[in-house]
């Protein structure tokens, strides 16, 4: 703004040194420097004042004397307007052009640098966590738990138990459960058999099982006679040591009964297993305990449990730079190595842009005019001086010159053709 200003200064000046030199000189115009100045700054006087005319004449009257042909451009604004408003539109911001140059505009790559540049900024990190904590908070729990409800009980149903079953029957071998339960059952019979109250029950159990065979002729005569022998604490005595031998013996490793029992049970879990009647049971008692299981409302508990757990472990701030950061850093990392994406983001981008200009291509020129209507004729005139000011006060200066050496040239010439 200070230059215009002091450029006009220097016009008016150059305006007053063609006066004051054309009215100091006609004293002396009988002698021939004083008639080669008089006309010098005559024609230096006449230069300045046309081209002050001129320059003036563009913005307002001058002296404010409606002359005919000046103040072209308030008189003339509309069309000023109009032919800014096409210059912006086809020839500074055409659509071509612009198309042209966003074409090779790389803007993904810009986007993703500008990304990894910024991420570890402070702002940046307040943001994130910010909004992290925001969309945990108000993630719609009551809506995300019916569906999760749904699809465990519908990948639950689904589920077949028996091939799970036939695995726990192979894993039952694999890892010695099987050897291990028949120890535990050895130990528990073992302490079973040392009671005093097992004698007397094994002693009144065989002897009522013995009392029942029915036998004939000599055989019943001997039996009786071994009965007459027997009596229930005997006979307890006898079945237990006998058991005692037979526990003791399968629990000792290579036992050949112990073998057998073993394999008894390995084959019989198998055969569990595979039998369809029992997988069939096995699956329809999942199937009624997911009916009468309540899942939105433990899938709800939870999710609500987990998210205020999560809350809380946010609360710090420090999961931004140890989990959030790097999984950024990771996923730009990721899509700045993949070439064909790359292209592609790049390609919509700039299909969007170019969409989005042809559909607001008017709206540029528009907006000049827009911004031209709402100033005043004073506002839009003084916005233009200060603009192109300085040049065209250099013109004035340049006419008060250029006369004068004008009328230097000619003056000279006259007084040699006198």
């Amino acid at each position: 703004m200070a230059k215009p200003k002091k450029t006009k200064t220097a016009a008016a000046w150059s305006l007053v040194i063609m006066g004051a030199g054309f009215a100091a000189s006609l004293p002396f115009q009988g002698v021939p420097v004083g008639k080669l100045l008089v006309g010098s700054f005559e024609a230096g006087l006449v230069g300045g004042l046309a081209d002050w005319f001129a320059v003036t004449a563009l913005f307002r009257h001058p002296l404010g004397i409606p002359i005919p042909h000046t103040a072209l451009l308030p008189k003339n604004r509309d069309k000023m307007t109009e032919g800014l408003v096409s210059a912006v539109e086809n020839n500074l911001l055409n659509k071509d052009s612009i198309t042209e140059k966003i074409a090779g505009f790389k803007a993904a790559e810009v986007v993703l640098d500008t990304l990894g540049r910024e991420l570890h900024s402070d702002g940046i990190k307040t943001m994130m966590d910010t909004l992290c904590k925001r969309i945990l908070a108000g993630l719609p729990l009551e809506q995300i738990a019916p569906m999760v409800a749904k699809e465990v009980k519908s990948q639950a149903g689904a589920f077949d138990l028996g091939p799970i079953l036939e695995r726990a029957a192979v894993q039952v071998t694999e890892r010695g459960y099987d050897a291990q339960a028949l120890d535990y059952a050895l130990k528990q019979a073992e302490e079973w058999l040392v009671k005093p109250e097992t004698i007397q029950l094994l002693g009144e159990s065989g002897m009522k099982a013995i009392s029942g065979i029915q036998m004939n002729g000599l055989m019943q005569f001997a039996m009786n006679a071994f009965m007459g022998y027997l009596n229930e604490e005997r006979l307890g005595g006898i079945i237990q040591g006998y058991l005692f031998d037979r526990v003791e013996d399968m629990k000792r490793e290579g036992s050949a009964l112990r073998y057998k029992v073993l394999d008894t049970l390995r084959t019989q879990a198998m055969r569990i297993a595979v039998t369809e009647a029992v997988q069939d049971g096995l699956n329809g008692w999942k199937n009624n305990l997911l009916d009468g299981w309540d899942a939105e409302e433990t899938v709800l508990n939870k999710l609500t449990e987990l998210r205020d757990k999560a809350l809380v472990a946010m609360e710090d701030g420090r999961y931004v730079d140890t989990y959030a950061l790097p999984a950024i850093e990771k996923v730009l990392a990721d899509l700045r190595s993949d070439d064909v994406l790359m292209t592609s983001m790049n390609a919509k981008i700039v299909e969007g842009v170019t969409t989005l200009l042809e559909k607001n291509h008017s709206k540029i020129g528009n907006l000049v005019r827009e911004n031209v209507d709402k100033m005043d004729n004073a506002s839009l005139i003084s916005m233009i001086e200060d603009k192109v000011g300085q040049d065209l006060q250099w013109i004035r200066i340049n006419g008060a010159v250029t006369g004068f050496i004008i009328g230097i040239v000619l003056t000279a010439l006259r007084m040699v053709l006198e």
